[in-house]
């Protein structure tokens, strides 16, 4: 049983899967008010490296370098943005300011069903990163961002 645990754990790290899953969390913390790509793509950096700006313990293990991610894991979140949309989990709203995205209905049932110690974490770090936004807003994190040295 061991064994089947760890093949599943490593064969969904790092994939579209994964980060779909981080972005529908996050979007469910957020919600009502949906995000545009870029607020994803940030938010999931600050999620996933949570401790580098000040919050609970990071969901990856550190890596040098790991700001030049940004970059790499915008192909993943689109890929993953899809994947949550056709399972009915995501909606894409186009507006006259840009394209958004939010949960829908059928999200927060699934999200309670997730109980790994993974999960757990990854929904704790998840409200942590909106509760930083919205009393911080967008321009605290790019600010962090900007300045990085990680």
């Amino acid at each position: 049983m061991e064994q089947v645990e760890s093949i599943t754990t490593k064969a969904v790290f790092n994939t579209s899967l994964e980060a779909g899953i981080r972005s529908m969390i996050l979007l469910n913390e957020h919600y009502p008010t949906s995000l545009d790509f870029e607020e994803i793509v940030k938010l999931d950096y600050v999620l996933v490296y949570s401790k580098d700006f000040g919050g609970p313990e990071s969901l990856h293990p550190p890596i040098p370098n790991r700001k030049g991610e940004l970059a790499v894991r915008r192909e993943l979140i689109r890929d993953g943005l899809g994947l949550m949309k056709r399972f009915g989990l995501i909606n894409v709203l186009c507006e006259k300011e840009g394209i958004y995205y939010s949960v829908t209905g059928d999200a927060e049932p699934f999200i309670k069903l997730m109980k790994s110690e993974y999960s757990l974490m990854l929904k704790k770090n998840a409200k942590w990163c909106v509760e930083q936004l919205n009393h911080r807003g967008f321009q605290y994190f790019n600010n962090i961002f900007m300045d990085a040295k990680f």
